[in-house]
């Protein structure tokens, strides 16, 4: 008898659902998260994907033991409560109450997005070698998680790990956080763009301009002006490195981690940005430090945050039959 766990990774563009044995995810599929318009509807999809993934898989009489669901915070972890979601503007939703209830009250398992990719990694992936290390997601915004002997830190009242929303620079853009300078607006997809549309209003980019053309500006873009040899956009790049290579330096002081995981979409990208960071990381730590603490690529392939999930699953099993 084979034992099936349920995995999920809902994040605010795509919703990836899977179906995993002890150490391995079998089968997958992705879904655009703006199809889900309600969280009801979120868990009537679970259900039925879930369902079409065992029937299709080589499992077909086996059921769910578990059910490990990686959400966008913040969340109440023991509750199962997901209080809000800015991309998908759900509130205070029973997301555990409402699902055990569609699926015969197996156990389900929720955790904030960040902390289960960097578990993820940390078991699964490049941090499998390292018992304290930080993950850290450039995407559209800036997340994180600290592993600290194998385990993610919570802190005290659960909010450990806010990486994206230390300040940086006192004074400087505004964050949706509703605090200034933060790491997030100063380095994320989100404030890449931004400086980007600065760069197109200006006008100070020929480069940019064409490769916009009538489309709408992403991050992915900029790089392209990059590679495309733009002074512009090279120039906002170096200073999003910069700012990340102090950021990392600053968990570096307090947590004296033997690696950072660099995981999200912006990390597409890592050929250019890695070097450029690490240089500036080291500029702001003690000598004694510098070249000790390895900057890493996440190695899941986009699907950090789904064996994360299966960390949860199958843990909150384990701690049951110990008990």
């Amino acid at each position: 008898m084979t034992t099936l766990y349920g995995v999920v990774d809902i994040g605010g563009t795509k919703t990836l659902i899977g179906i995993a044995t002890e150490n391995e995810i079998i089968e997958t599929i992705y879904l655009k998260t703006s199809d889900l318009k309600s969280p009801e509807m979120l868990i009537d999809t679970l259900v039925e994907e879930f369902d079409k993934l065992i029937s299709q898989s080589n499992y077909k009489d086996e059921v769910l033991k578990s059910v490990g669901i990686s959400v966008p915070g913040p969340l109440n972890r023991e509750e199962g409560i997901i209080h809000f979601t800015g991309n998908l503007n759900w509130s205070n939703f029973p997301i555990i109450e409402y699902l055990q209830k569609k699926m015969n009250q197996i156990p389900v398992i929720i955790d904030d997005d960040a902390n289960a990719a960097g578990i993820g990694e940390a078991v699964y992936g490049a941090g499998r070698s390292y018992k304290n290390q930080i993950y850290v997601t450039i995407s559209t915004g800036i997340g994180g998680a600290i592993v600290i002997d194998g385990q993610i830190y919570r802190g005290s009242r659960d909010l450990a790990g806010e990486i994206g929303h230390m300040t940086v620079v006192p004074d400087g853009p505004p964050c949706s956080c509703g605090n200034f300078g933060c790491l997030e607006a100063l380095a994320s997809g989100t404030a890449i763009t931004q400086k980007g549309q600065q760069i197109l209003i200006q006008e100070q980019s020929k480069i940019l301009s064409k490769i916009v053309g009538q489309k709408t500006l992403t991050a992915e873009m900029i790089f392209e002006a990059v590679r495309q040899g733009d002074k512009a956009c090279y120039s906002i790049i170096q200073q999003v490195c910069r700012y990340l290579g102090i950021g990392l330096a600053n968990l570096v002081q307090i947590f004296n981690p033997e690696t950072i995981i660099l995981g999200g979409g912006i990390m597409n990208q890592s050929s250019l940005l890695i070097p450029k960071i690490e240089t500036e990381m080291n500029n702001h730590l003690f000598k004694v430090q510098r070249g000790h603490v390895n900057i890493e690529l996440a190695s899941l392939n986009g699907q950090s945050g789904l064996w994360g999930a299966l960390h949860l699953a199958k843990n909150h099993i384990a701690s049951k039959e110990r008990e």
